[in-house]
């Protein structure tokens, strides 16, 4: 069950919420929403659901026994148990397989008769996130930053809530247990036009914006074969990529926080007009705010930060940005991607890139050259993180065609430009308005007037209907 599916929009989110209402003030209420997140969890089918429940159960046991309050002298082996148990279960459920073929494929290639069997997994969808919810509760209990919470059910809302369960934004049990642990009022009907219109105009972007650019992407990606290497064509899957990817991912952010307000609950944004980013570390304070932040909390600074000299810190970057690539997925394209942006965080570091080029051309048109750059870096890798083993060097080679002086074919550009550009126009519209007032688009419009409100529901509603994908397609990031 997807945000952009029927059954969701009208059937799964209506019936949750009328039965809540009449539950919001009982005992009763997160018994009821547990329930109900894992009638959604299982949905795509009841065996995910087992890992799921193993890992509320098992980490609230745990945040118990590790109290600093209890005095336990085995608080420390139980956290490292907790991290071992969750982190074990993420890499055989999600790395075994791939380990085992790239294990296969090395012994191969050295003459090695060594075969490990195929592991055929199930994955289960978003268990890179909730796996993060529960490694962030019990460290934060383990540090002294948080109290275990009483009630199991209470936690288990907490680590299942259905909006941010599959694909974030990564939740910190010290902003989101306390909220859904507390009575909550009936929502304003402030609150409950905000929250409609973050669900519209995530709609929007998934429909209109995503799967259209995601359906370029792919007629793209078709075109690099080895045999045929166009120049500008891996430009311009990278720049469909780059579309699709943002709006698809932020505009699942966008309905997960427009739900989530609907029970009066708060979850974080996660993006802050992220392509407008001037370096590396300015795009990994605005791409996927959930994930770097808790990359920084709990990978970054316990490794020691900046705290041990200049060589350890770009060491502890470059590692940070390795595993958080990993994170993503099984396949050499995440690594390399990880890696990609550990180079980057370190050579802006070492050679003061963006500073440099301010210094050079002046604070106002040096940011804007830093703005472009920094783009098109972020879009060369995207092509390592979207493309195949068989698109990748196509997509790298048809760039080095057109930076070489080899120009695109007219034809090509007028096929796949204009798609591009059509599906682009909202964005550069919208994003350099969100980048002026220091806000993402969508949470702007609480300040606009009813006339202005009314004009972007209905631009929101023809959009949808002359211009959305007429196929349903799930998020990119229920595949992580």
């Amino acid at each position: 069950m997807t945000f952009n599916s029927y059954v969701f929009l009208f059937v799964f989110l209506p019936t949750v919420l009328a039965i809540y209402w009449f539950l919001r003030e009982t005992p009763y209420v997160n018994w009821f929403l547990s329930a109900a997140s894992l009638v959604f969890y299982g949905f795509a089918g009841p065996i995910y659901l087992v890992p799921l429940l193993f890992t509320c159960v098992f980490d609230y046991i745990v945040g118990r026994l590790i109290d600093p309050d209890r005095r336990n002298e085995y608080r420390k082996p139980l956290f490292i148990l907790s991290l071992v148990a969750q982190l074990g279960l993420l890499a055989t459920l999600k790395y075994a397989g791939w380990l085992a073929g790239v294990a296969n494929n090395a012994a191969s290639w050295l003459g090695l008769a060594i075969s490990l069997p195929a592991l055929a997994l199930i994955l289960p969808p978003g268990i890179s996130f909730y796996t993060f919810h529960t490694i962030s509760y019990t460290a934060d209990i383990y540090r002294a930053k948080f109290k275990p919470h009483d009630r199991l059910v209470d936690y288990v809302t907490f680590v299942a809530f259905f909006p941010q369960l599959v694909a974030g934004p990564i939740a910190r049990a010290s902003n989101l247990l306390p909220q859904l642990a507390a009575k909550r009022p009936p929502i304003t009907w402030a609150q409950a036009e905000s929250a409609t219109w973050l669900i519209c105009w995530g709609l929007y972007k998934k429909i209109v914006l995503a799967d259209n650019f995601g359906q370029l992407t792919a007629l793209i990606g078709d075109r690099l074969t080895p045999g045929d290497v166009q120049p500008g064509m891996g430009l311009l899957f990278a720049y469909a990529f780059a579309g699709q990817i943002y709006c698809d991912f932020s505009a699942y952010t966008d309905i997960a926080r427009g739900v989530a307000k609907l029970f009066n609950i708060e979850l974080t944004r996660n993006f802050a007009t992220p392509y407008f980013a001037t370096s590396p570390a300015d795009f990994w304070r605005r791409w996927h705010i959930s994930l770097s932040t808790w990359l920084r909390d709990y990978l970054y600074i316990p490794l020691g930060g900046e705290r041990h000299g200049r060589i350890k810190t770009l060491r502890n970057l470059a590692i940070t940005m390795f595993l958080g690539g990993l994170w993503h997925g099984a396949g050499f394209g995440f690594v390399v991607w990880g890696l990609y942006h550990g180079v980057l965080l370190v050579a802006y570091r070492v050679l003061r890139i963006e500073e440099n080029i301010i210094r050079f051309l002046g604070s106002r048109v040096g940011a804007i050259v830093a703005m472009v750059l920094m783009f098109h870096l972020v879009c060369l890798g995207w092509i390592f993180f979207r493309a195949t083993d068989t698109q990748m060097f196509p997509a790298l080679a048809s760039i080095g065609a057109l930076m070489s002086g080899r120009i695109m074919e007219w034809p090509l550009l007028r096929d796949f430009g204009y798609g591009l550009l059509l599906y682009a126009l909202p964005l550069f519209v919208t994003e350099p308005f969100a980048y002026r007032k220091g806000k993402e688009f969508v949470d702007l419009h609480d300040d606009w007037s009813w006339p202005t409100k009314a004009l972007a529901y209905i631009f929101v509603f023809y959009g949808v209907v002359m211009l959305g994908a007429r196929e349903q397609s799930e998020f990119i990031y229920f595949r992580f």
